[in-house]
């Protein structure tokens, strides 16, 4: 009888284990999946991204295309020619290319966009890992330094240039004094990067 109940104990300290470990691991993905599609969502189409956009009607009638979206934020799709998608999210451009199809050519079609390629802008000059890196929400210019491995000892800290081009194609250049908003906690002079901004950190001569 001891052994019995010794071994029910057992059994059920074990299923009790389980459903901890259950639990935990339906925790953990429900909000991973929470974070993935609140940052999805959020995100806002531009530039350079490569979308994946497929469209389904009638029985297994499929239109698919994969395209670039311009620098002035349009992308050219199959019977509506030029759509603006600059600024929308996946949600929206979705709902967007249904109603434009819906008008007057097809019947009830599906839509699916995703995002095969995000948005860039570059780092250059006085920063210890130079190079590309994808936009994926809001990244600021001193996110971007920090994600470059920060500041190199000669580099001109509060002469930081971001060079961006608008949608009609004129050039400007920002200067950002970087070193004062680390330093000196003045966040509110950081700025938000837009896809293509090319950021330059020049060195230091004194």
């Amino acid at each position: 009888m001891t052994s019995v109940i010794y071994n029910t104990s057992i059994m059920n300290i074990f299923k009790f284990c389980v459903s901890i470990v259950l639990i935990s691991c339906f925790s953990f993905s429900s909000h991973a999946k929470a974070e993935l599609s609140q940052t999805f969502s959020g995100y806002r189409i531009g530039p350079e991204n490569v979308l994946q956009i497929d469209v389904y009607y009638g029985r297994d009638q499929e239109l698919s295309r994969k395209v670039r979206v311009s620098s002035r934020g349009r992308i050219i799709f199959p019977l509506l020619g030029e759509v603006d998608v600059n600024g929308c999210s996946v949600a929206e451009l979705e709902n967007k290319i249904t109603d434009l199809l819906n008008r007057d050519y097809l019947v009830n079609p599906q839509v699916s966009v995703f995002i095969e390629q995000y948005s860039t802008v570059s780092i250059l000059g006085q920063v210890k890992e130079p190079g590309s890196f994808e936009i994926k929400g809001n990244l600021s210019l001193i996110e971007l330094i920090s994600l470059a491995g920060g500041f190199t000892k000669i580099a001109a800290t509060n002469d930081v240039r971001v060079m961006r081009t608008r949608p009609d194609g004129a050039k400007t250049t920002i200067k950002v004094k970087a070193n004062d908003i680390i330093n000196k906690g003045r966040d509110d002079d950081d700025i938000q990067l837009k896809p293509g901004d090319i950021i330059m950190v020049p060195e230091s001569f004194f």
